[in-house]
């Protein structure tokens, strides 16, 4: 099937479409077959699930029933027992009182059954029940724990990772490691929740920029981002890296209106803490992508920073999850500027106009993903996330960062129920 397209660039192959307002004086003939051809060649798998909506999380609805004299003042979600378990981390927050029925929503990744509710008084002190994931009403009748302490530390937020890929709407290399950030997200009162981000990796050598849309508001939502201890990603940004980014606000008014925060506007400067300019300009290095210290590549801590996000009511923010955000990144392509979503909001445009719409009948593996975990081993630079092929003799090759059979990347490409754990099975000498 052939159509034709103007307006639109985009090199795969013989196939072009144009990006942005180009404008081009003929048309340029697309050719979908050769274009699906093309995908086939270069993704490392030859089979993907077309109902493949690329999620190892779920927001989950739950109501709460708070007992009388606990003198509960919040409610929290853990991963595992706070009192005994020193690997529970805190999932989500309300703020309650005695005798209430209070709703919540919770980003629960897919490999939990199980899950712990904690009514926490003004003394520390925890009254801990424990119940399923599928149930919807919980109460503590039947607690497991009262008005205990944690036997070790407070649990601490949970993050998820986000490993990016870039070149988007072009193919990637499939190691996800262009860029890397863990993102936990803690209510910290009725009217505001802290965003924990950490920039773990930047495996990329072209400039990024990195933001969150917060789903569901609008920038007049918003009252203010305040860094904590006025701490940022973006301390003495050369000029010339304003290009994907006009400014260093934190709170940025999408092309719709909505609520954008602005974590950098460019990646290699926010990782790097020594980086010498010339005339504006610097060399970009590979920053925690690899164990050599030749040419381009280097090791640094990764930069933790916090925000808080000042609401002008609280409304929704029970059901504020991991779901409720899109972290995306910003990078240029053909002189354009492009956005890189998970795949759910690929489309979404949200600082930029461009026409990728021609992905839409191709199914490809996204070029974002995100990982319900704080400790995500991402692939070194050189090697593929999974690779799954159907070979001849009808035997199943498996290669990649995570190649465990029976938990592998390829195997939850293929199928979006099998290989649900693929991101806790890493192959040793292949992750950061």
């Amino acid at each position: 099937m052939k159509m034709k397209i103007c307006n639109q660039l985009f090199v795969l192959m013989a196939a072009v479409m144009v990006l942005g307002n180009i404008s081009c004086s003929k048309e340029i003939e697309y050719d979908e077959d050769k274009n699906k051809e093309y995908w086939r060649r270069v993704l490392p798998v030859d089979s993907i699930d077309q109902d493949h909506a690329w999620q190892l999380s779920t927001s989950q609805l739950y109501q709460f029933t708070v007992n009388a004299n606990v003198e509960a003042n919040r409610l929290e979600i853990y991963s595992a027992n706070p009192i005994t378990s020193t690997e529970a981390e805190m999932m989500g927050r309300v703020y309650v009182s005695d005798e209430q029925q209070v709703t919540m929503s919770v980003s629960v990744p897919s490999m939990l059954t199980t899950l712990y509710a904690a009514l926490i008084d003004r003394a520390g002190t925890y009254t801990v029940t424990r119940f399923n994931v599928t149930d919807r009403h919980v109460d503590f009748s039947t607690p497991i724990a009262i008005k205990q302490k944690p036997s070790q530390v407070i649990p601490k937020v949970m993050a998820y990772t986000y490993c990016y890929d870039e070149g988007f709407p072009g193919a990637g290399d499939y190691d996800y490691n262009d860029l890397v950030m863990r993102i936990g997200l803690e209510r910290t009162g009725p009217r505001q929740v802290d965003i924990h981000v950490t920039l773990s990796a930047v495996g990329a050598s072209a400039q990024m920029a990195g933001a969150i849309r917060l789903l569901g508001f609008s920038y007049q939502d918003i009252a203010s981002v305040d860094p904590k201890d006025g701490k940022t990603l973006n301390v003495n940004v050369p000029k010339l890296s304003y290009g994907l980014m006009p400014n260093d606000e934190m709170l940025q008014k999408g092309r719709n209106g909505e609520a954008v925060i602005n974590l950098f506007v460019d990646a290699h400067w926010a990782m790097d803490d020594n980086i010498e300019t010339i005339n504006d300009d610097f060399t970009r290095k590979k920053y925690n992508v690899s164990q050599s210290l030749e040419g381009l590549y280097d090791m640094t801590y990764a930069k933790t920073v916090d925000f808080t996000v000042y609401f002008n009511n609280g409304d929704g923010l029970n059901n504020f999850t991991q779901e409720s955000i899109d972290p995306f990144i910003v990078t240029y392509y053909m002189a354009n500027k492009i956005e890189t979503h998970l795949n759910e909001f690929m489309d979404a445009q949200t600082l930029y106009n461009y026409d990728v719409s021609v992905l839409n009948n191709i199914k490809t593996l996204p070029w974002a993903l995100k990982i319900p975990s704080s400790y995500f081993q991402y692939p070194l630079d050189g090697f593929k996330i999974g690779f799954i092929k159907h070979l001849k003799s009808g035997t199943v090759s498996l290669d990649g960062a995570y190649r465990e059979i029976g938990h592998s990347f390829g195997e939850w490409v293929e199928n979006r129920r099998n290989g649900l754990d693929w991101y806790q099975y890493p192959t040793d000498g292949e992750v950061w």
